[in-house]
């Protein structure tokens, strides 16, 4: 499912437009290290000189993340759509423009063309730069564990941690972007993910990631979303990748915490691993634990 992000005066809707729609032909338009972008035929003619400009930083920040996460995403080379629409960005498993070109599932993410184009602060391109890296790790989360990280408190509605993980990757590769962009960060979820960052490192979201994806964790399968059930799993996974205990910074600030759910969440997981490959009800256990149904 494509996900929308809203920034600045971007007003964002979702929309499928196929490779032969009205508007014009969607065609492949460069091939790099880690992206194969895609445009509709008119525009990047038009604009085909802003556009080129960010080929480089695009595989600068996927090479920039896979260091700093020290985790690469399943694929050598996604997809980036210069959407034809104004106003905003995407990631998705699947982009339905691409895929109807190809033929191929086509995952990536997808960033408006007028972003490359308009000038904010100073800076022309600016908004491309910003959702670019932005919606690269809302990809990479996605494609390291799964989808349907919470609504109300990681991403989509709210998202924090994109934002805190993009506003970094900024002032490693391109600072006078990341100066005005890192103005969003004063919400109290993105200065928790900040604090968490500062203090414990890219380790603890690393372990955490790592964690979830070889216990077979899909977030769609655990509760709704936003939902208590989905958010403490996933400060429990927060938890078991910490040294120490987490409370302080998540609670009252992370809508539905609950320490003692994610200490019984914790234990479930070890109930079921604890158990030799080869033991009755193991897998049954972490089936049960794998849908939210857990045992304390």
């Amino acid at each position: 499912m494509r996900r929308i992000i809203v920034l600045g005066f971007l007003v964002l809707g979702c929309f499928l437009l196929s490779s032969s729609a009205e508007e014009g032909k969607i065609v492949k338009i460069y091939e790099g290290k880690h992206w194969v972008w895609f445009a509709r035929e008119d525009q990047f003619e038009k604009y085909k000189g802003e556009i080129e400009e960010f080929y480089a930083y695009a595989d600068r920040a996927f090479e920039y993340l896979s260091r700093a996460w020290g985790l690469k995403p399943p694929l050598e080379k996604y997809f980036l759509l210069v959407w034809p629409l104004t106003g905003g960005g995407f990631a998705t498993g699947d982009i339905g423009e691409i895929r109807s070109v190809r033929g191929e599932v086509s995952p990536g993410i997808g960033v408006s063309y007028d972003a490359f184009v308009n000038g904010v602060n100073g800076i022309k391109g600016y908004w491309g730069y910003v959702l670019i890296t932005h919606e690269m790790v809302n990809l990479f989360t996605g494609q390291l564990v799964s989808g349907g990280w919470p609504v109300d408190w990681w991403a989509n509605h709210r998202s924090p941690f994109p934002l805190m993980t993009a506003v970094e990757i900024e002032y490693a590769l391109i600072p006078e972007v990341a100066i005005h962009h890192s103005k969003q960060l004063s919400d109290p979820l993105c200065q928790m993910f900040w604090q968490l960052k500062d203090e414990f490192g890219w380790y603890l979201f690393r372990r955490a990631f790592k964690m979830a994806k070889e216990d077979g964790i899909d977030w769609e399968h655990i509760g709704e979303n936003p939902s208590k059930l989905r958010t403490n799993y996933v400060c429990a996974y927060l938890q078991m990748s910490a040294p120490e205990n987490l409370t302080p910074y998540l609670k009252d600030v992370v809508p539905d915490y609950d320490e003692k759910m994610v200490e019984d969440i914790i234990k479930a997981r070890e109930r079921w691993r604890s158990l030799p490959e080869d033991a009755p009800y193991r897998e049954e256990l972490q089936g049960r634990f794998l849908e939210g149904r857990y045992i304390p």
